[in-house]
């Protein structure tokens, strides 16, 4: 249930980031700097609530929406973490007490006025930037949170072409791009490979670095047993990718960020 949660969130966090594109490949050193930026910027948000989630009977394990104003969730701090410093992975965060990864908290998160204006004139990298920033901040008032970053060779999968041959149709020009991913499959219109990368390397259980040189965009229709619904049926991921895709996970270890966490805390609740 945990690897089905963290996707969620962070299939949900992408949507946080105003023009993001997100691919994350071996370490650069860069997850722990934030871009200088002009000071009418916010450095933090202006309005967040913190509360632990109380269990109820809608049904809803995890959610994390979001909006031109912030964002609100119910996910552990884990996943708030994962995105301020765009990591991926569960062995990217080392340090963390267990009830960080186990317990969830409703957060709501907002930009006054003004300060979303500014937020929305931002777009990729600046974009992922200021998120970033804003989600440290929230971490370090409200978890009393200190981490650094040091870079770990970790096991990792390396998407390459299989040996039978790409099996995928490349995207008439100038279609838009669109997908959906549900729990064991994903049906994609013109969709890039690094978001194919971004939506499997958790169900993977390793970070995925796209080594296949395609640029382009393609029809993309993949179909798997999902390993955490006993009823299911069907290849595994590993299979459904060579057979349906034409692509393989070859093992591989590779540098990668890991957030080291120094403090945390449990929130008061406010």
């Amino acid at each position: 249930m945990r690897a089905t949660l963290v996707s969620l969130a962070f299939v949900a966090s992408i949507a946080l980031i105003p023009g993001s594109g997100f691919t994350q490949t071996a370490s650069s050193s860069g997850t722990d700097a934030v871009a200088s930026k002009p000071a009418a910027l916010p450095t933090a948000y202006d309005v967040v609530s913190v509360r632990p989630h109380k269990a109820d009977n809608s049904g809803v394990a995890s959610y994390w929406r979001t909006s031109k104003s912030g964002f609100s969730a119910d996910v552990p701090v884990w996943s708030l973490i994962t995105d301020a410093y765009n990591v991926m992975m569960e062995d990217q965060v080392s340090g963390l007490p267990d009830w960080a990864r186990t317990e969830n908290f409703d957060i709501e998160a907002k930009l006054d006025p003004e300060n979303v204006e500014a937020v929305n004139t931002l777009s990729g990298e600046e974009g992922r930037n200021e998120s970033a920033l804003l989600m440290k901040a929230l971490l370090e008032d409200r978890f009393k949170l200190k981490a650094h970053v040091e870079v770990k060779e970790l096991p990792v999968y390396n998407l390459v072409i299989a040996k039978s041959g790409l099996k995928m149709k490349e995207a008439v020009p100038g279609e838009p791009s669109r997908y959906s991913m549900g729990m064991g499959n994903i049906r994609g219109k013109a969709m890039a490979i690094p978001s194919l990368v971004a939506s499997l390397s958790h169900p993977a259980g390793r970070l995925i670095i796209d080594k296949t040189g395609l640029t382009g965009k393609y029809q993309m229709e993949l179909t798997w047993a999902w390993e955490d619904d006993p009823n299911a049926t069907g290849p595994s991921l590993f299979t459904a990718l060579e057979e349906q895709l034409g692509l393989k996970l070859a093992p591989a270890k590779a540098p990668l960020d890991v957030v080291v966490i120094d403090h945390i805390e449990r929130p008061s609740e406010n």
